[in-house]
């Protein structure tokens, strides 16, 4: 009876990290670009995505907690320039953290927000055209009452919101702007997709 259980609980444990992993993004924090802070300062991601630092400048670290307090969930250490350190969340919450050497002194810190997703987007076309410098973007989702954001997945750069076309279905065109080479569509309600974009 016990191996069956277990056998169970291992089934449905990667269940769930395969359901976690099927959507889940990696959202960019700059370390110590521009001065002593992360940017951006503060995000918001959902249960299973992963949250990645890259040292722009050395001397600095990615711990948890609190300036002073630091609560052991994680700690990249003081690292210097092209260091890059990423942890994935599994549950709700937020989570603050804060540069050891910087965080007191200086107020360098920041916060992880988790929250479950209530609705799933897909990006089913990401086309840039060269000669107009046109992004084309449409996207699915499973709610026909949200509003879509689009930015710039590397940067986090707001591009602007989707038109939405009834039953799920959104567009949107951004002129005049470089390719942004990935993009991230964001939904109030919780759920984001990130694709590569197509130039031609």
């Amino acid at each position: 009876m016990k191996h069956h259980i277990k056998s169970a609980f291992v089934v449905c444990c990667a269940a769930i990290i395969s359901l976690l992993s099927s959507r889940a993004d990696t959202i960019q924090v700059q370390v110590g670009a521009n001065g002593l802070k992360f940017t951006p300062q503060d995000v918001t991601i959902h249960v299973g995505d992963t949250v990645q630092w890259t040292w722009a400048a050395s001397g600095h670290s990615s711990t948890s907690g609190t300036p002073g307090n630091p609560d052991g969930l994680w700690d990249s250490g003081i690292q210097n320039s092209g260091f890059v350190f990423s942890v994935t969340f599994t549950t709700e919450g937020t989570f603050p953290y804060f540069c050891t050497p910087h965080g007191l002194c200086c107020g360098m810190v920041g916060s992880v927000t988790v929250t479950e997703a209530t609705d799933t987007v897909q990006i089913t076309r990401a086309q840039y055209t060269t000669s107009t410098s046109q992004l084309t973007v449409q996207a699915t989702d499973t709610s026909d009452t949200a509003t879509l954001t689009v930015s710039v997945t590397r940067t986090g750069e707001i591009l602007g919101t989707m038109m939405n076309r009834g039953g799920g279905n959104y567009t949107a065109r951004f002129t005049g702007i470089a390719n942004p080479r990935s993009i991230t569509v964001t939904s109030n309600l919780g759920g984001s997709d990130s694709a590569r974009v197509r130039a031609r």
